[in-house]
C-alpha cells in the first residue's frame, strides 16, 4: 500500500512538474544552439580562449569583440581583405575610437591589385578618410608582417592564425584566441608600439 502511495505521489508531482522542466530544456537547447554560432565559451562563460575556423565562424568572434571598443584598437594584421571587418572599424572610429592598423606592404599592394582587378573597394579604400584610423607598413625591402593580431582598450588581445580574409576566418583551418592575461596583453602593446615606431615604416594614413 505505502508503495502504491508513493507511486501515485511521484506521478503527481512529476505531472506538476513538467511544464517547467520542458521550460528549463528548452531555455538550455536555446542557449547551447546560440553558443555554437559564434563559437564556444570558455570556463566562466566570457568566450575567450581558443576557437577554430571552419568549425567556428572566427568572422563573427572577431567582431563580436572589436565591438567592445570604447578607446582604441591596435591592429597587426599582415593579410587584411575582411570587407566586413573593415567597415566594423570604420563605425568604431566613428564613434570616436581611435585605431591603429600595421599592415604588410605586399598583401596591401596585392589586396589593392585584386579590388581594382574585380571593381571593388579594397579594405584600405573603406577605411581612407577617417581622421581616428591610421595606416603604416614596415618598408618595402624588408622582411613583411605577418602577424594576426589586434587588441582592444589595452585590455583584451586577439593572437592566432587566422588573417582577415573570409578564407583565412571561414574557410580554412585557423585557430583565434582571446585573452585578458596583463603580461600577454603588455608585451603585445610594447611590441606594437615599436613596430608602429620605426623610423622606415611607410605612412599609408
Amino acid at each position: 500500500m505505502k508503495i502504491l502511495v508513493g507511486i501515485v505521489i511521484g506521478v503527481v508531482v512529476l505531472s506538476i512538474a513538467r511544464p517547467y522542466l520542458g521550460r528549463f530544456f528548452d531555455a538550455e537547447h536555446r542557449r547551447l544552439s546560440a553558443g555554437s554560432n559564434t563559437g564556444s565559451t570558455s570556463a566562466d562563460g566570457s568566450g575567450y580562449g581558443l576557437h577554430f575556423s571552419p568549425a567556428e565562424d572566427l568572422e563573427a568572434i572577431d567582431i563580436k569583440y572589436l565591438r567592445e571598443a570604447h578607446e582604441t584598437v591596435d591592429v597587426a594584421m599582415g593579410d587584411f581583405a575582411d570587407e566586413t571587418i573593415a567597415n566594423t572599424l570604420k563605425q568604431l572610429a566613428v564613434g570616436h575610437v581611435k585605431i591603429r592598423v600595421y599592415r604588410d606592404p605586399n598583401h596591401l599592394r596585392q589586396e589593392e591589385t585584386a579590388a581594382e582587378q574585380f571593381h571593388r573597394f579594397s579594405t584600405s579604400t573603406i577605411l581612407r578618410g577617417s581622421v581616428n584610423i591610421q595606416i603604416r607598413t614596415p618598408q618595402q625591402n624588408g622582411s613583411g608582417m605577418h602577424l594576426a593580431s589586434w587588441c582592444v582598450d589595452h585590455r583584451l588581445l586577439r593572437d592566432g592564425s587566422a588573417p582577415w580574409s573570409i578564407e583565412g576566418e571561414k574557410g580554412r583551418d585557423n585557430q583565434i584566441r582571446l585573452t585578458t592575461d596583463s603580461g600577454e596583453v603588455a608585451a603585445f602593446e610594447k611590441t606594437f608600439d615599436e613596430m608602429w615606431m620605426r623610423a622606415t615604416n611607410q605612412i599609408i594614413q
